[in-house]
């Protein structure tokens, strides 16, 4: 009989697997991925209004949430109590109280009070700034920094958005006036 051809195939080479990553890593991706659709699919299916409504409600229950999960409660303060605190002890200017208007940016993380290093999201869900995030999610802070200075004052505050890390600037800014 014929001899076989010689193969000309070449071996195969091994299979190396990749290493395993902790579950805890893959459900954080999975988690800020969750979130960039659910954020697009709010953009895409309400008015403006009704996405900052919504996110705002979020922010403030995100900021009740926390508050309880610490065992915090806040006692509120006059805006003059307020604007003398502010004075005595933000050196880094972070904090700003002219007449009924203050105006702050986050430097630290709540959970910490450890400084953050400018163009870091201080939300816990979004630090690492999925690809994709829509800015809409800063509306949440929206409604955190809102019910945050309705309770230190006692009193209702507008709070406007004046930058944010999301939004491509080194700090999420707000003004807040004292209605």
């Amino acid at each position: 009989k014929p001899a076989a051809p010689a193969s000309t195939a070449q071996p195969a080479e091994p299979k190396v697997e990749k290493p395993k990553r902790p579950r805890s890593e893959e459900r954080i991706e999975f988690a800020e991925r969750w979130v960039s659709r659910f954020m697009n699919v709010l953009d895409t299916t309400l008015d403006e209004g009704t996405r900052k409504k919504v996110m705002m409600a979020n922010g403030k229950a995100c900021l009740l949430g926390y508050l309880k999960e610490i065992g915090r409660t806040v006692q509120p303060v006059t805006l003059e109590e307020y604007a003398a605190k502010v004075k005595a002890q933000v050196k880094d200017g972070s904090t700003r109280v002219e007449g009924n208007v203050i105006t702050m940016q986050f430097t630290s993380a709540a959970e910490t009070g450890l400084p953050s290093d400018e163009g870091a999201c201080l939300c816990p869900l979004v630090e690492t700034k999925p690809k994709g995030l829509s800015a809409t999610y800063c509306d949440c802070s929206l409604g955190y920094v809102q019910a945050m200075h309705e309770l230190k004052l006692g009193r209702p505050v507008e709070v406007a958005l004046l930058d944010s890390v999301l939004r491509g600037g080194k700090r999420c800014r707000f003004k807040i006036t004292v209605v």
